[in-house]
């Protein structure tokens, strides 16, 4: 089964840019988008994960999907959920890991099909060196002994030259029992190499609060490539937390294809 999944989602990478042809007019370059898509236009996801976790050593495949519409001039709203394509998937969460560049995933458990999550982002303020927006999360519990929840975020962006800093506060709450809560604040440095490629280092401070506290630091690095003016590819490699035992037998990788309906 990872075989054939590996092979179909190859695939998909290599069929779907085909039947899109670029249009004359350059996209913006990542380094100067928006929070938010613009209005009327949909974007479409398709994420392959790869996790690994040491106890026990196991490596799972999984699979994210994701639809987002711009609402308006400064709103966005997504729905998205994951598959776990094997059993070592449901363990290690894999579709996780099918959402590059974000590490904000919270209130999954381990069945094979992932808690879906609902979202809204506004762009509350904007300018060429800087961005604010306020970002809301739902987490609907369909997963067995997976509880409702919800995120309050303010994403950041900042930019200088070929430089793009993506940080900000996210506050996700989980109704477990006890309840979990999380502070995390990503830290993303993101080089403009060329027009039409960048990369940069993955990084972050998360301070978890469930009966006790636990803070991680994820490590990461991520890479992306405009393929055409609506299609972008983006891979990433990720620690999830390199303040653990075995930090770096922790480890999750993804590839994600997203197309642009403008």
């Amino acid at each position: 089964m990872r075989l054939s999944a590996i092979c179909a989602f190859t695939a998909l990478l290599v069929v779907v840019p085909a039947g899109f042809a670029p249009r004359a007019e350059a996209a913006s370059e990542w380094l100067y988008r928006d929070l938010v898509l613009p209005r009327h236009d949909v974007a479409l996801d398709f994420g392959f994960g790869v996790g690994h976790e040491p106890n026990p050593d196991t490596t799972g495949l999984g699979l994210n999907l994701e639809l987002a519409f711009g609402l308006g001039r400064d709103f966005e709203l997504w729905l998205r959920t994951g598959f776990r394509l094997d059993n070592a998937g449901q363990v290690t969460e894999a579709d996780r890991w099918g959402r590059p560049f974000d590490n904000e995933t919270y209130g999954t458990f381990h069945d094979r099909i992932a808690d879906p999550e609902l979202g809204l982002r506004w762009s509350v303020a904007r300018a060429s060196a800087a961005e604010l927006g306020l970002e809301l999360r739902f987490y609907l519990p369909i997963e067995d002994q997976s509880r409702f929840g919800f995120l309050v975020g303010l994403p950041v962006r900042l930019r200088t030259g070929i430089l793009r800093v993506d940080t900000g506060l996210y506050v996700p709450i989980i109704f477990v029992s006890p309840t979990e809560t999380v502070v995390s604040i990503p830290l993303h440095l993101w080089i403009q190499v060329t027009r039409t490629f960048w990369l940069g280092p993955l990084l972050g401070i998360q301070i978890f609060s469930q009966g006790g506290s636990h803070t991680g630091y994820p490590v990461g690095f991520g890479l992306g490539s405009m393929l055409t003016r609506s299609i972008d590819l983006r891979f990433w490699f990720m620690f999830p937390d390199m303040n653990q035992d075995a930090a770096a037998r922790h480890w999750g990788t993804g590839l994600a294809l997203e197309i642009r309906f403008e």
